[in-house]
């Protein structure tokens, strides 16, 4: 493999690595733009798309080579997206050679995530807190607590199979209704409303939203109007649950 393919591979890999954790389209095209320009020529161009990573570099002999990749898994993970920009920047300044940085980004993607435990005690406090912060009891936000872990569970579940992207958020709005609606039974003095507000919050898209304002401000407007529309029909999949829910349990109960 030449040094224009080891480069451009070295590009995607590092635009994978960030789109997948939840960079911003810009910052991606700006990181692989910048790994590309060690080579000195002019017109390499970068594309980052909300699926779709494209680079081309010109090469005069053998004309322009391109690569394009699909990233599909979408998580949020700061840390590696810092971890990557670290790389890039030693990697432009000359700090690094293309084997180490290579060897660094299949560190930083082997790099392990949060434990599973963590990951569901996370979603029981977040639950809890947007309970508390929203006027919700104590009572409240201890039944929010436990839906949110409920559902912090299920997303891992889910997130094993090959379940379609928004099925996530359609069950679990119905947990949290179906889960709330029962508590409300149970003890009558909670409130549904409050608990279902906190439960959902940790599945509701307000990253996705602010990464698709940021986008259309940065003229990317393929790709934040794409996140526009996942936000929408990730917000319509978490209010179909909740109303699936209540809508059959309040007129059994």
């Amino acid at each position: 493999m030449d040094y224009d393919t080891q480069l451009l591979n070295l590009a995607l890999d590092a635009g994978e690595i960030m789109l997948k954790s939840g960079a911003e389209t810009y910052r991606v095209q700006d990181t692989m733009l910048r790994m590309l320009s060690v080579t000195g020529r002019e017109k390499i161009e970068a594309l980052a798309l909300s699926t779709m990573l494209i680079v081309t570099l010109p090469r005069e002999s053998k004309g322009p080579l391109s690569m394009a990749r699909a990233v599909k898994d979408r998580s949020v993970n700061f840390e590696k997206i810092c971890a990557v920009n670290a790389m890039s920047r030693s990697f432009v300044a000359g700090e690094i050679t293309l084997a180490e940085a290579t060897e660094r980004l299949e560190e930083i993607h082997q790099a392990s995530s949060f434990s599973a435990k963590a990951r569901i005690i996370a979603y029981g406090v977040t639950a809890c807190g947007f309970s508390l912060i929203y006027s919700g009891t104590l009572l409240d936000g201890i039944a929010a607590f436990f839906i949110g872990m409920l559902l912090g569970m299920m997303v891992l579940a889910v997130s094993k199979t090959k379940a379609p992207y928004f099925f996530t958020s359609f069950i679990g709005g119905l947990l949290s209704g179906t889960f709330a609606c029962l508590f409300h039974k149970i003890l009558p003095q909670s409130q549904m409303g409050m608990i279902i507000i906190g439960s959902i919050m940790p599945l509701l898209p307000g990253l996705t939203m602010t990464k698709a304002i940021r986008d259309l401000l940065e003229g990317n407007f393929i790709s934040g109007n794409s996140k526009l529309v996942e936000a929408f029909l990730v917000a319509c999949a978490i209010a179909g649950g909740v109303a699936l829910a209540l809508s059959l349990l309040l007129s059994i109960l």
